[in-house]
């Protein structure tokens, strides 16, 4: 007598009742805005190591950009020929020629470059977050829209600077630039260079 070996359909019915259950509590863990904030503050701390990194190793100053227009807001990596000091003046300049358009033949090349050993292409945040506002040494004044630069020193030095991401609702992290180590410190709230001074 053969036996017959396999599942019934009671038994099949409880195991997809299981595994519908298990993802019923999980998918909004995975899908949560801190998840997000999360992931993108980890990997831009890591990128912005490896931008740091090669502005010593080139001797140029290298500039994180951040741009903070309609609802896709990204950010990229630009350099210069060599170092470069920063003219808050000569960024608004620049900035306020962008917006206009206004195109001047013989104006000399750009200082900045992009630069795409750290990005190939710019990095948008994902759906759902933005920059809540970048705040730096060179522009005391939160910006809050259109472009803004945080700059890397081929000495190792770094901008100080405080960028926050945010779900525009509860969530609001800030990556906090220490200007003589460079390296990020990570708050799990809305903070800003002028609180950390005091």
């Amino acid at each position: 007598m053969r036996t017959q070996r396999g599942f019934t359909l009671i038994e099949v019915m409880i195991v997809l009742a299981i595994i519908g259950a298990v993802m019923a509590v999980a998918a909004p863990r995975l899908f949560r805005p801190n998840v997000n904030i999360r992931s993108i503050v980890h990997k831009l701390t890591i990128q912005s190591k490896e931008i740091r990194n090669r502005a010593r190793l080139a001797g140029a100053t290298f500039r994180l950009v951040i741009e903070m227009e309609g609802d896709n807001h990204k950010y990229w990596v630009e350099r210069s020929s060599g170092p470069q000091p920063v003219d808050p003046e000569a960024i608004k300049e620049a900035l306020e020629k962008e917006k206009s358009n206004d195109k001047d033949e013989e104006a000399p090349p750009p200082l900045f470059q992009v630069d795409k050993s750290i990005l190939r292409k710019p990095e948008e945040l994902p759906k759902g977050l933005r920059f809540g506002s970048v705040e730096t040494a060179s522009n005391p004044e939160s910006t809050t829209s259109g472009k803004a630069y945080v700059h890397f020193f081929p000495q190792g030095f770094v901008e100080g600077s405080a960028i926050q991401i945010t779900d525009g609702a509860k969530l609001t992290w800030t990556i906090i630039f220490n200007p003589l180590t460079g390296q990020p410190d990570i708050f799990e709230k809305a903070q800003s260079l002028k609180d950390l001074q005091r």
